[in-house]
């Protein structure tokens, strides 16, 4: 066939560096992504619990600074005990450590249900349609591959965990109206920062290290599942039965919650809202005690007493180690790495 044309075109485009060629990879992933519907479903369910914890701050804000923008709503405060409301600012500490305790808790599930939905196919699907070779014709790296997948899902655990996380804390600082809340509060924003993204390089490398193992990105599903679920159940089945300090290990999860437990130190912030909580029933007994017994049927007698103080917290506590979960993270982390490097191989060791 002859050659019609030898003409030369000027290619129009912007040039980048080398450092950002992950970024093309995890922004054309993005875009696939997001044709799911079922992934904007879970971002928007997400959007709840950080609705929650932002106005739980802003409120706290308010009741610290005894805004009368909460007078309609003092009978919600009635019961609370005195030390509390005559000094809200001494248990600012306690208040945002659980709030943001029990907003990551929950966005963790989420976070796993957006992998389960991202992750799958992002390796696994190059490998099916051999697109390998196409990555690695160009100045693309192995390293430059995995780093532009990775970002895929760091993109979708970013919206519900990272992105909430600043903004509740800046509507925090911002309704306190106190120079040192952020000197009282910043640790809990590292801590919160640093647990994100643990989660997000652990189940990222885990995920992209199960999808590079098949070429059916359902067989990939599975797997994770039942890292995600099944070791859930066994964990609990172990600690039901031979109740040993190492059980919750088994589960991925409670390596991630243990870790956060450990940055955040919620248990101290438990101990202390339990102190608080006993005090409160303490002021009630001895208010009951003043009024006597002629007082109605809210005076508490002998066989009417407030009940006992329980453990304030998580009805399963985790107080094994947690170097035990770190640990363990660590050595999945490692094996992820292994597997990766094993099956995603450059251009001249592609078979």
């Amino acid at each position: 066939m002859p050659i019609l044309d030898q003409g030369y075109q000027h290619w129009q485009g912007t040039l980048e560096g080398h450092l950002w060629r992950w970024l093309t990879i995890t922004r054309q992933g993005a875009r696939g992504v997001f044709r799911n519907r079922w992934v904007w479903v879970t971002l928007i369910s997400a959007c709840l619990p950080a609705l929650i914890l932002a106005l739980f701050l802003m409120i706290w804000g308010l009741f610290e600074q005894k805004s009368s923008v909460l007078s309609p709503f003092l009978f919600l405060f009635q019961g609370l005990p005195e030390e509390l409301r005559a000094g809200p600012r001494g248990y600012r500490m306690v208040f945002w450590t659980l709030a943001f305790n029990q907003f990551l808790d929950v966005q963790l599930y989420l976070a796993m249900a957006l992998v389960l939905l991202v992750g799958p196919d992002l390796i696994s699907q190059d490998l099916r349609f051999n697109a390998l070779p196409l990555y690695f014709a160009r100045t693309v790296r192995r390293l430059d591959y995995i780093a532009g997948k990775l970002g895929v899902i760091a993109a979708f655990v970013g919206i519900v965990m990272i992105v909430p996380v600043l903004l509740a804390y800046g509507l925090g600082l911002g309704f306190s109206l106190d120079p040192k809340v952020l000197s009282d509060t910043w640790r809990v924003l590292a801590a919160s920062l640093a647990y994100c993204l643990i989660v997000v390089l652990s189940s990222g490398t885990l995920m992209l290290a199960i999808s590079s193992l098949s070429r059916n990105s359902r067989y990939v599903g599975v797997i994770w599942v039942g890292i995600w679920v099944v070791s859930g159940v066994a964990a609990t089945v172990l600690n039901q039965t031979i109740r040993q300090d190492w059980c919750p290990v088994v589960s991925y999860t409670a390596n991630l919650t243990r870790v956060r437990d450990a940055l955040l130190d919620s248990k101290t912030a438990w101990q202390q809202l339990g102190e608080l909580k006993q005090a409160g029933q303490d002021q009630l007994r001895q208010a009951a005690g003043r009024r006597g017994p002629r007082h109605g049927p809210f005076v508490f007698s002998r066989s009417h007493e407030p009940p006992a103080l329980e453990t304030v917290g998580p009805s399963q506590s985790l107080d094994f180690p947690w170097q035990w979960s770190a640990a363990a993270l660590g050595g999945l982390g490692l094996l992820s790495a292994w597997i990766l490097a094993a099956r995603v191989r450059s251009l001249d060791r592609l078979r």
